[in-house]
């Protein structure tokens, strides 16, 4: 059976897809996710999916702890947050979640081990992740770019398959 990571990184690569150079994309040239102004030393073009996945394990599963969250389609968004709006609002919005299911976190950006432990607290994974999505759907309606609204509550409501059994 393959890991949690394996298994939201599959998700994470479906979602984002291949190669863009898009004008109005704030993250400019990327290819699966990776995007240039983050990475101005990789060739984007020629990114492989594997080096891709070796980013996304180093530099979100692994630095963000994602893989310290026990309901695995929570772990695969919050991941999926952290590569798509960074890890702050990825962490305020899990830190929120966490708090709306009785949690007592200081809303911080920083998921640390108190908000490992209270998302994990949480007596009902599929509510948290609910309260998650909620917090999620706020920050894009927030940031004006009409363009990716719809593109963005799919990618947030979007079930990964790959936690199918």
């Amino acid at each position: 059976m393959s890991d949690a990571f394996d298994n939201a990184v599959t998700f994470v690569l479906r979602l984002e897809g291949g190669y863009s150079d898009s004008p109005i994309d704030p993250g400019g040239e990327t290819k699966f996710g990776i995007s240039k102004r983050r990475y101005p030393h990789l060739n984007i073009r020629e990114l492989t999916q594997e080096q891709a996945t070796g980013i996304y394990r180093r530099d979100f599963w692994d630095r963000y702890r994602c893989g310290e969250i026990a309901y695995a389609p929570l772990a695969a968004h919050y991941f999926s947050a952290c590569v798509n709006v960074g890890p702050t609002v990825a962490a305020k919005a899990l830190q929120r979640a966490a708090n709306a299911m009785g949690g007592c976190l200081t809303v911080d950006g920083i998921a640390g081990s108190r908000t490992m432990a209270a998302a994990n607290a949480a007596s009902d994974g599929g509510l948290l992740l609910n309260a998650f999505f909620h917090h999620l759907l706020e920050h894009y309606l927030g940031l004006g770019y009409d363009a990716y609204l719809k593109g963005w509550a799919r990618r947030v409501v979007a079930f990964p398959k790959e936690l199918i059994g």
